[in-house]
């Protein structure tokens, strides 16, 4: 509705304009078409029942919490909508008074250019200064930073990031990703990444903890994903979440952290092209997910990831669309309270460890649980400062304090004692057709087994390897020696009897294994 509303006073603006020319007068000064916010409130509602929440919801245009369930949930009320949100008897607190006064006072000095390089987190800075700053750090430190470009968005802006590294990157050299706003609102975010990079190349060579893992793994630091979005946060409505894809309907946009293959389009995402959660038409839709999908294909050795995002203060793992845990959740559990702690022993602020689905609320299609499932690699979303009070709305000088606190979690991750896990790429499994397994990051020169199983998920031992497999009642595909650079690969025809059914594979080693590849025979 607020993009019908922008999009009808623009055109008035416009044909005003033209109409003024027309007659011989200039036309009337620039007017500002960026959505306000004028005494709209963010409350802390508690509906009781379902009833109550789907009235909240029909009062709200706009839910700040990232779940929608009966509970503490945060929204915005316009203020002609206050007297009914009173009447309907829900309890609430006021966590804003004035939306429109946040943006206002943080207009006031985002996007500022300093001179001094100190100060360059003081305030926000836009699309093009945060590319710029890429450049910068990429001079002060040529021999290990390289600014790349992954792809470009639906409006053809470049999505840029910064690979830092004392080595050559590839098989053997540990990969680690760290990127923010898949979520144009979420400004804190895309501070907090850049600030990351901004550490590792100004303390290379000063710090020995960070030199050394500098010259030990390889990082890739993306701070704004959806760029497009973020552009229009800047010009036309602050709060605005998705990207910018014409839906065709008279809505726009797909929440990209929904748009990711693992468990697409299931709980707690919208199939409604005019939600928040909408997550597109089909998992990858986007230029923004498929190009950073891909960039990950090209490069396996990535094994940690951190996908950053505002607002609630919580080190989230695996799984988000299920409240099962995971099967690395025994090691999950301990590493995010480690997070958590380094994290507040910064400045004081507590974050909450925990699996996305039970500390935050359900939901599928979501990047940590890709690049867990289908990478093979250590997953994790970083929900960062405040709980509430401000929301997307974090005040400039809560950005320096956030960002360090991140970069100390961020840095114990990276240093923490893990499992490199083997990575299994499996194609598309169709009867009649070859199918490619291919496993990555084994070690070199030792036989690479591939099984399957029908059955689903279990827990088997195999002695003479001294492994537990996560299948139930696996079945032995084949077999083939690792090469140089750890990767084994095996090529089978799909029988044409094979039934049409879901089948679970993994590649394991002595002592090693993969993830598990969930494929459906077709």
């Amino acid at each position: 509705m607020l993009d019908r509303i922008t999009s009808a006073v623009a055109l008035g603006i416009a044909l005003t304009a033209t109409s003024a020319v027309a007659q011989g007068n200039p036309p009337a000064a620039t007017v500002d078409i960026r959505v306000r916010f004028d005494n709209h409130l963010v409350v802390r509602a508690m509906p009781r029942t379902e009833r109550e929440l789907q009235t909240l919801l029909k009062l709200t245009p706009d839910v700040w919490s990232h779940g929608i369930s009966v509970g503490p949930i945060d929204v915005r009320i316009a203020p002609e909508r206050r007297a009914a949100l009173d009447a309907s008897g829900i309890p609430y607190d006021v966590l804003i008074p004035d939306v429109q006064q946040l943006i206002d006072r943080e207009a006031r000095t985002a996007g500022r250019d300093q001179v001094n390089a100190g100060l360059w987190f003081e305030d926000y800075k836009t699309y093009d200064q945060i590319n710029a700053y890429l450049d910068e750090l990429a001079a002060l430190q040529p021999g290990i930073a390289t600014v790349f470009t992954i792809g470009t968005s639906i409006e053809g802006r470049a999505i840029k990031g910064i690979e830092i590294t004392g080595t050559t990157p590839g098989p053997g050299v540990p990969g680690v990703l760290f990127n923010g706003i898949q979520h144009a609102r979420e400004w804190v975010a895309g501070m907090t990444t850049t600030y990351i990079a901004d550490q590792l190349i100004r303390q290379y060579g000063l710090d020995p903890v960070l030199t050394a893992l500098v010259d030990t793994h390889v990082f890739y630091i993306i701070p704004v994903v959806n760029v497009d979005g973020y552009v229009y946060t800047w010009t036309n409505n602050r709060l605005w979440r998705k990207n910018r894809r014409n839906n065709g309907n008279g809505t726009f946009g797909i929440d990209i952290n929904r748009n990711w293959s693992y468990k697409w389009g299931g709980i707690g995402a919208s199939h409604d092209p005019g939600s928040d959660l909408y997550c597109g038409s089909g998992p990858f839709s986007e230029p923004e997910t498929a190009a950073l999908r891909d960039f990950m294909l090209d490069r396996p050795w990535i094994v940690r990831h951190v996908d950053i995002h505002s607002y609630s203060q919580y080190v989230l793992y695996p799984w988000a669309w299920t409240p099962n845990p995971c099967i690395d959740g025994s090691i999950y559990t301990p590493l995010a309270q480690d997070i958590a702690n380094v994290i507040r022993s910064v400045h004081g602020v507590p974050y909450s460890p925990g699996p996305w689905y039970t500390r935050l609320y359900p939901s599928s299609g979501v990047m940590q649980d890709y690049t867990y499932q289908e990478r093979a690699a250590w997953g994790f979303t970083f929900e960062l400062r405040d709980t509430g009070q401000y929301g997307f709305l974090l005040p400039a000088n809560q950005i320096l304090p956030t960002a360090e606190e991140i970069f100390a979690g961020a840095i114990h991750l990276v240093a923490a004692n893990l499992e490199t896990r083997m990575l299994l790429e499996a194609t598309e499994l169709a009867r009649g057709q070859q199918a490619i397994l291919r496993a990555h990051r084994g070690t070199p020169g030792r036989q690479t087994y591939f099984v399957y199983s029908f059955s689903g998920y279990g827990t088997m031992f195999v002695p003479q390897l001294n492994v537990t497999l996560n299948l139930d009642h696996p079945t032995l595909i084949g077999a083939s020696t690792a090469d140089q650079d750890g990767v084994a690969t095996i090529a089978r025809t799909v029988p044409n009897n094979t039934p049409l059914r879901d089948i679970l594979i993994q590649a394991t080693q002595r002592e090693r294994r993969s993830n598990v590849a969930e494929r459906t025979i077709e």
